[in-house]
Order: C-alpha cells, then sequence, then structure tokens
C-alpha cells in the first residue's frame, strides 16, 4: 500500500489538502473523490523528513477522547484527526492503523508498530478486551499531559543552569584566547618583569581545559544520541544515572510515578491485579527497580495480600504502602493509587524545582570563581605596571 498526498476542492470552492493510502495513482483518485472532493494535485510521497514530538502525539488523543465522547466509531475519529492535521509522518502512521483496522484487525494489532510505545499499546488492548476504550482514552490523555509537563518543566529547570554555564565558558575562552596574548606581550616588552605564575597558568592552562571541556561535551552529545538510538543502551544509561544521588533519587521517584499511575489506568480498565502489575513493570527501563516489582509480583502469587507485598519493597516509601493498605482494606485501590501517583508527581515537581535551584548556585559559584581567578591572573601584571609608573 502507496501513501499519496493531495489537494483538493469542496463544491464550494473551499480548499483542502490531506493522504490516503492506495495502490496506484487511479485508486487514490477514488478514494478522494469519495469523499466528496475534487482532486486537483495527487502524488506519491516517497520520503517524509519531519518528526513527531509528544505534544502532537497529545492531540491526538484529545480529539480521540473528543470523538469517543461524543459517539463517533475509533477508526472514524482516526480519520477525521489525519484530515485536520498537518504532520505527514504522524498522519501515514495513523493511516497505517485506521486500514489496519477498517481490515478487521483488533485495536491492538492495528496499533502494534505504530509511533506509540509498548505500554500506551497494551493499555489499549487491555481497554479493547474489558470493553472500556473511551475510559482508558481519557486516562491515557491525562497520563501524556503529566508527561509532557513533566518534560517541560525539567528543560525550563535545566535551562537557567546550562545559560550560567556556557555563557560563563564562551566569556572565559574570550578573555584567554583574546587578552591573554595581549597581556602577555604587554609584560615582557613593557614591565621588564617576569610573567607571573597565575598569569602563566591561566593563558596556557586554560585553553587545553576549554578544548578538553568541548571534546568531552561532544563525546556526551554523541553518547547522547547513540542511547536514544538503541535500546539496550538507553537501558544502560538509565540504570548509570540512577546511580546518581540527586538525579537517581528524582528518576526513582518518577519511575515509581508512572508505575503507580499505569497500574491505576490498568485497575480502572478493569484489568485483573497481576495482569496490570505486568502492565506497569513493562514500562520500568531500571534494572533493579523492575527486579523489585517482579519479586513484590511474585509474592502476591504466593498469596501475600497487596500491601504485605509492597512492604518487602526497597524503593517503595512506607507513606505509599500505608496508602495500598487503606485502598486494599477499602476495595478502593484504583482511586487510591491515582491519589499516590498525583501526590508522586507533585514531589517529583518538587525534587527536580529543588535540583535546578541548586544546580544554579553552585555552576554559579563554580564558574564565578573561575571567572575571578582569570581575571585577576590577567589584571594583576596590568597593576603592577600602574604601580611601577607611579
Amino acid at each position: 500500500m502507496n501513501i499519496f498526498k493531495y489537494k483538493a476542492i469542496y463544491k464550494n470552492g473551499d480548499e483542502k489538502s490531506g493522504i490516503v493510502s492506495a495502490n496506484d495513482t487511479y485508486e487514490a483518485y477514488h478514494k478522494i473523490c469519495n469523499k466528496k472532493l475534487f482532486p486537483i494535485n495527487v502524488s506519491r510521497i516517497y520520503k517524509i523528513s519531519s518528526k513527531i514530538n509528544i505534544e502532537e502525539i497529545l492531540m491526538f488523543f484529545l480529539h480521540i477522547d473528543f470523538q469517543l465522547k461524543c459517539g463517533v466509531k475509533i477508526n472514524e475519529a482516526i480519520d477525521s484527526f489525519i484530515d485536520s492535521h498537518t504532520n505527514n509522518v504522524l498522519n501515514v502512521k495513523l493511516l497505517e492503523i485506521s486500514e489496519s483496522l477498517k481490515s478487521g484487525k483488533s485495536l491492538g494489532e492495528s496499533f502494534e508498530s505504530s509511533i506509540f510505545d509498548q505500554t500506551i499499546i497494551d493499555l489499549i488492548n487491555a481497554a479493547e478486551k474489558t470493553g472500556n476504550i473511551s475510559e482508558i482514552i481519557t486516562n491515557i490523555l491525562y497520563f501524556f499531559k503529566l508527561k509532557t509537563t513533566w518534560k517541560h518543566k525539567v528543560k525550563s529547570v535545566l535551562a537557567y543552569p546550562l545559560f550560567i554555564t556556557f555563557s560563563a565558558i564562551i566569556i572565559m575562552w574570550f578573555c584567554i584566547v583574546f587578552l591573554g596574548p595581549q597581556v602577555v606581550y604587554f609584560t615582557q616588552n613593557y614591565t621588564n618583569k617576569n610573567i607571573p605564575l597565575l598569569t602563566s597558568i591561566a593563558v596556557d592552562f586554560f585553553p587545553y581545559l576549554f578544548a578538553i571541556c568541548i571534546g568531552l561535551l561532544c563525546i556526551f552529545l554523541i553518547l547522547a544520541i547513540m542511547f536514544s538510538i538503541s535500546n539496550r543502551w538507553k537501558r544502560t544509561l538509565y540504570n548509570s544515572l540512577l546511580k546518581i544521588p540527586k538525579i537517581g533519587c528524582i528518576l526513582k521517584t518518577v519511575a515509581i510515578w508512572q508505575f503507580c499511575k499505569i497500574l491505576q489506568i490498568s485497575l480502572t480498565a478493569h484489568l485483573d491485579f497481576i495482569n496490570a502489575m505486568e502492565l506497569s513493570i513493562k514500562s520500568i527501563h531500571y534494572e533493579t527497580l523492575k527486579e523489585d516489582f517482579i519479586n513484590i509480583k511474585t509474592k502476591i502469587l504466593c498469596g501475600y495480600k497487596i500491601f504485605e507485598a509492597f512492604s518487602e519493597s526497597k524503593y517503595i516509601p512506607s507513606n505509599i504502602i500505608t496508602a495500598i493498605y487503606v485502598g486494599e482494606e477499602g476495595n478502593n485501590l484504583p482511586e487510591t493509587l491515582l491519589h499516590i501517583s498525583d501526590e508522586l508527581y507533585k514531589d517529583t515537581i518538587s525534587k527536580l524545582e529543588t535540583l535546578g535551584k541548586s544546580l544554579g548556585i553552585e555552576l554559579t559559584l563554580i564558574t564565578g570563581g573561575i571567572f575571578i581567578f582569570i581575571l585577576y591572573s590577567l589584571f594583576y601584571p596590568l597593576y603592577s605596571y600602574v604601580e611601577i609608573v607611579e
């Protein structure tokens, strides 16, 4: 099946553009005409270069959530989103899902190998089996909203420390590379003195230090790209970050929040607890946490109560275990998990803001100290010359 993009007009003269899947151009024209459109231009898409970001996926779930609540079938809701959206990558992927649904495949099978991660696919598959598609889509939408907010928060929190660091590096590099040689030349030719040790260190040593920093930054960026491409390397990166004290604490809280949130969504879909646990465990990228949650699941299968199994965990805080106990005894675990995940999310945001402030202060002090040292080492010979002249 090929993908064709088209431009067409309605009877009233309004223009319309979009994409259709077809075996050939003739079939593409036929499908466009079935939409009560008059095709002007139809061309096959051979290469798609645009990207999909999480905001566009969020828009998709917003649209699907609204359409399902209005009683529209999910394949029709997907088609209407394709007609109103301009990102060809997203549209092509959604068109493949829509065509799969029309060919008789299940919702889970249609979403398989799509743009969505495996956890979302498993949730949709579970929702289809239990008949709670609309409710689960609403929960997935809320989940994506939180993830989007979290990503924006990370960017905003890290923006100031990164700005301070890069600005300081550029200014210091400029001082050393352009002012340093001038100061050395002036000292040697006008003061008839040896170059001070601090000035010599600043001029001779710091350019190499900056070069090393830039090299390490390039290596870091290359590794980051490689980790983002390979799932195996991505897991290695996640587990390495978990060992860093402040960052590891935040990442653990995020992982537990995601686990509790997916567990809550799964139970809301009336999935049994063990299957819901398996779904939630799939979302964990950290091996130590995953092993811990697998042990919890094993204990529940062996006859432990849910709160008893969770109390054996190395990573679940005591207040969460207490809340799980209350939810289990009150037979209201999904709602309890909703409150737990909301509190964990607030705690994560709070820890992230604290980390951002501490990073800003620490980097300001470090870069400020280095900058003062450089300025002192460069201006000290000039100050000595002024004293000699006086």
